[in-house]
């Protein structure tokens, strides 16, 4: 059975914290302080998978606790309830990590809800974590041994009961992988990227494909920058992994045409929360930094930190320019994919506001030249 989750309760007013106690006890392991420091101390003391935060206490303030939680656990979800919400202090919730914001009083129903979500989707931000983390191990390895290896992985696979069916596709996965190693074929870890970034995507039909595609945009656009061998390979990692971040993204979030100031934060803040799922993994400081930063904008109006021109990073503008082609050529709820003459129309208006001005160069030669990219249909089979 997978393990009850524990959930710290923050708040110096005795009856909402004792009300939180009494309605999320019957569910998970619920501990209550009343004071910042105290949250701090428990939290580098004991395992905890949630953490309801108020904001305005003595002492430490719930921002500062956020901040210093963050530090010590970036897994730790948190989620702030208070009875004195501004949008600056919200803003400023969500940039630090926070995954939701809610104000008191508040519904039983929706605080349940909220915490149950929050709590799946970290045990299954974990299990995608310790997978990458224990597959990556396989990449320097003989045949012999990754085969034990993925034996060995393949029984240990502990995924959350809510994605029993992701689980069944990775095991899948992993088969495919043994298979081959039987045949004396070397597994390689970018294919596993690519099998697992199609399993997650495959969850979301308006994005099913889209790393893969831009992955081979990214790539057709680097062979004129005269790349390294290992830029390019960095390239195909971070451009597989650009959008790892939006796991747990609700479809009905990601196809809204309509967003709200949280939903847009939400998706905004995805970057950011890709970087903070693989960052045991260990990978260079230019992946890390290419999927961060694949939304900034030449102008300095992108996020999540407002880089200009280039102090950007070269495979994080790569990223930007195919991330934007993959999403003006598909269909959307909202409207069917834009023509290439008006792709290439959009690009080029954007170039030195959205995009580096050299790369929207190059990649409108290869596009003239190649009358378009190729039409890249994805497949979780190896080569």
């Amino acid at each position: 059975m997978y393990a009850k989750g524990s959930v710290l309760v923050v708040d110096d007013e005795f009856g909402p914290r004792e009300s939180l106690r009494m309605i999320l006890k019957p569910i998970y392991d619920v501990h209550a302080v009343d004071n910042g420091q105290d949250a701090i101390d428990f939290v580098c003391r004991q395992k905890v998978d949630l953490v309801t935060l108020d904001l305005r206490m003595p002492g430490l303030s719930g921002i500062d606790v956020l901040r210093e939680i963050k530090k010590i656990r970036t897994d730790i979800e948190v989620v702030v309830i208070t009875g004195y919400g501004t949008m600056n202090n919200a803003v400023e919730a969500f940039r630090l990590g926070a995954v939701d914001f809610i104000f008191k009083p508040f519904n039983v129903a929706e605080i349940i809800s909220i915490v149950k979500k929050s709590v799946e989707r970290r045990n299954l931000n974990l299990a995608i974590k310790n997978l990458l983390q224990r597959f990556k191990a396989l990449r320097h390895m003989g045949i012999d041994a990754q085969g034990e290896a993925l034996a060995t992985l393949s029984a240990s696979l502990d995924l959350p009961p809510e994605a029993q069916e992701l689980s069944r596709e990775i095991e899948e996965s992993i088969q495919q992988l043994e298979h081959l190693r039987m045949q004396k074929v070397s597994v390689n870890y970018l294919d596993f990227l690519k099998v697992l970034i199609y399993i997650l995507e495959s969850k979301e039909p308006y994005t099913s494909g889209h790393s893969e595609r831009v992955s081979v945009y990214s790539d057709l656009i680097a062979q004129d920058l005269r790349l390294s061998p290992q830029e390019k390979e960095d390239l195909q990692i971070a451009t597989l992994l650009h959008d790892i971040g939006k796991v747990g993204l609700s479809n009905r979030l990601l196809k809204k045409t309509n967003l709200s100031e949280k939903d847009s934060l939400d998706i905004r803040l995805h970057p950011v929360k890709g970087v903070h799922l693989i960052e045991p993994l260990a990978f260079s400081h230019t992946i890390i930094s290419a999927i961060r930063h694949h939304h900034e904008r030449w102008d300095g109006k992108g996020y999540p930190d407002g880089l200009t021109g280039e102090d950007i990073p070269l495979l994080a503008r790569i990223i930007a320019l195919a991330d934007s082609y993959d999403a003006m050529i598909s269909d959307r709820p909202y409207r069917p994919g834009l023509s290439l003459k008006k792709v290439q129309e959009e690009i080029e208006q954007n170039a030195g506001t959205q995009f580096d001005p050299q790369i929207v160069q190059v990649f409108l030669k290869t596009l003239k030249r190649d009358g378009g990219f190729p039409s890249i249909h994805p497949s979780v089979s190896f080569h």
